[in-house]
């Protein structure tokens, strides 16, 4: 009886008094609380592990043929307690190639024959590239090492291997040639795959479509141009000395610590002598710690903006734009680059940039890598802003709080569209909290509106996105109404702090804010994230009496939805009668909202363009004279 008593006692203290009990937990997540790597109260457990790697590469490109060679060094480290008898390596642009697997079309133009590797060493041992030997095999865009030794807990592999590949044609698919001389470089390098607590090996696919999952890293990467070419990347340039003749040198220094715009390489100065060279080439040399991947743009003739931001005593983040100089916006780009990350710092999700530069590259498209995100022109303002403010807040989310895009796009694609609203209404005068609503709206109960915690890799475009970004936005923006925004910004904050520069799960997400808030969230949680409902409120009824009138709001789509009730009275003078998210927390399907004001009520109507609403034809009650 002792032991019993003793072991309900441990489970007392492990299991939070808020832990929601009733979520649906897979069995490999469930394994990852046994085995406790996670803990109910949202934190890694006291044996949660990562693995990590240390990457040396040395790249060269040639513009006209668009070939890409690379020379990389890695140091892979065990930190789990298992013993791993294969390495994956990631070959992502193997999707290029004739035959691959893939969720998008591509131009015959931008067909390759995918990732060639020359050498492959693997702790001084050098491997057959011949399949047949059976030490490696492949699977997808996978690469996989069959070890002849083992690697035990607590130790390190290192691999060397020789590639190439060419640069596709055209694409905006994260990597392109854009013109003769232009490119944007990413999902380039061979990368060790994610080793973690919940699957093992992650054996996901590239499939153009889906983003990705990345363990952390220290990267030193160089990258040989031919002369005249400009190499803007991921992490900060360590030898501009070397590389900048000396009046662009001294723009570059002045950007680092200037408050205002600097315009490094300037319109005037074309034609002129930019970039050192030696025999024709030069060498650029990035280097950045502690991140889940890195990208770069190159280009003989883009112009270059710098400005940056003190954000804290001893903590300034320059901001760099590199732009063709056609682009009409990109002008602007550097300076709102700033703001943004003034933003993210001090108001949403209020927590201090965490890299020391971010550089805004003039490609195609949209999108994000570590300090570094590659935009194409739009034809207006609230597109340019939408697409800047947008990009950089994935520097939080999956950088900086590593997601698994691959399974969870919603995490960070979600939550990159919801923190930067209010930000893009100051900047452009639109709310995209209106754009999700009304999207969301039409498409909300289709045969695709699946639950949220559906895997983002079983899900095909248009909707992809509209599980990615609009349905998780407004799913954020209805938590913050039903937590208020000082609790729903110290749970976010607190899931930052916790998770960054980690794995986190949705779970790990759900039950952070349930830590924080002292309560069981699943009432919102569960239709959210976990069934499939739809917004509808409708108002079932209105009456007079004693004084007050009343009025029965009825949730038809069982999804928790803030109330906005306008009563218009007989005299036209209106009432806005307001219920956060919370008021479906009891679990309750109707609620009376009442006012004391003793005018005769000739109409009500649920109106907020900003809450989803599928059916709007029962949300008006007229009153019969």
């Amino acid at each position: 009886m002792k032991s019993f008593i003793a072991s309900l006692f441990i489970i007392f203290l492990i299991a939070p008094a808020f832990f929601s009990s009733d979520l649906k937990r897979p069995k490999e997540i469930k394994k990852a609380y046994t085995n406790q790597t996670r803990s109910y109260d949202g934190k890694p457990g006291i044996d949660y592990w990562q693995n990590f790697s240390d990457y040396n590469i040395k790249a060269e490109i040639d513009p006209k043929s668009r070939l890409l060679h690379g020379s990389e060094k890695i140091v892979y480290y065990n930190n789990s307690p298992d013993t791993i008898k294969n390495i994956v390596l990631k070959l992502y642009q193997d999707m290029y190639k004739k035959g691959a697997a893939r969720n998008t079309e591509l131009n015959p133009e931008t067909v390759t024959d995918g990732v060639k590797i020359s050498k492959l060493i693997v702790d001084g041992n050098k491997l057959s590239l011949n399949v047949d030997d059976k030490l490696i095999s492949y699977q997808g865009t996978n690469l996989i090492i069959k070890l002849t030794s083992p690697l035990p807990p607590k130790s390190k592999k290192d691999i060397d291997i020789d590639w190439s590949f060419v640069i596709p044609k055209g694409t905006d698919i994260r990597i392109g040639a854009y013109g003769e001389s232009t490119f944007f470089v990413g999902y380039w390098y061979p990368k060790v795959a994610v080793y973690d607590d919940i699957r093992g090996w992650d054996m996901i696919s590239y499939n153009a479509e889906h983003e990705f999952y990345f363990d952390y890293s220290d990267m030193y990467v160089e990258i040989k141009a031919p002369k005249g070419f400009g190499v803007w990347a991921t992490g900060m340039l360590q030898n501009p000395d070397e590389v900048l003749n000396d009046i662009y040198l001294k723009r570059y220094k002045e950007a680092l610590t200037s408050d205002n715009l600097i315009n490094i390489v300037a319109k005037s100065d074309s034609g002129q002598e930019v970039y050192k060279h030696q025999n024709g080439f030069t060498t650029f040399k990035y280097e950045a710690n502690n991140i889940p991947d890195f990208a770069f743009g190159l280009s003989d003739f883009y112009l270059w903006d710098g400005t940056s931001i003190e954000l804290e005593p001893g903590k300034r983040v320059v901001c760099f734009s590199a732009y063709n100089p056609a682009s009409e916006f990109f002008y602007q780009t550097a300076a709102m680059a700033k703001k943004t990350i003034e933003y993210f710092s001090n108001d949403m999700p209020g927590i201090i940039y965490p890299y020391p530069q971010i550089t805004v590259f003039n490609g195609d498209g949209g999108m994000e890598f570590p300090m570094i995100v590659n935009d194409g022109q739009f034809s207006n303002k609230i597109n340019d802003v939408y697409v800047t403010t947008h990009e950089i807040a994935h520097m939080y989310f999956p950088f900086y709080v590593g997601t698994n895009e691959s399974r969870y796009a919603w995490m960070d694609e979600g939550m990159a569209y919801f923190l930067p609203w209010d930000l893009q209404i100051e900047l452009s005068e639109f709310d995209h909290r209106t754009r999700a609503a009304v999207g969301f709206s039409k498409w909300a109960g289709n045969e695709m509106d699946i639950p949220l915690i559906h895997p983002s890799i079983l899900t095909r475009e248009p909707h992809l996105s509209m599980m990615s970004y609009y349905k998780p936005a407004l799913a954020y923006e209805m938590l913050e109404s039903a937590l208020g925004e000082e609790l729903f910004a110290k749970g976010l904050k607190e899931f930052i702090a916790r998770w960054n520069g980690k794995h986190p799960t949705p779970w790990d997400f759900f039950y952070t804010f349930e830590d924080v808030a002292k309560k069981d969230l699943s009432w919102f949680w569960n239709p959210w994230f976990f069934e499939s409902h739809i917004p509808d409120l409708a108002i079932k009824d209105l009456k007079t009496e004693n004084g007050k009138t009343k009025v029965l709001i009825e949730n038809l789509g069982n999804l928790p939805v803030p109330i906005d009730l306008i009563l218009t009275f007989e005299d036209d003078t209106q009432v806005n009668l307001k219920k956060s998210t919370a008021i479906w927390e009891s679990g309750k399907k109707e609620v009376w909202m009442e006012t004391e004001l003793s005018i005769r009520v000739k109409a009500a109507e649920l109106f907020n363009k900003n809450i989803p609403d599928a059916d709007v034809s029962n949300n008006k009650f007229e009153v019969k004279k």
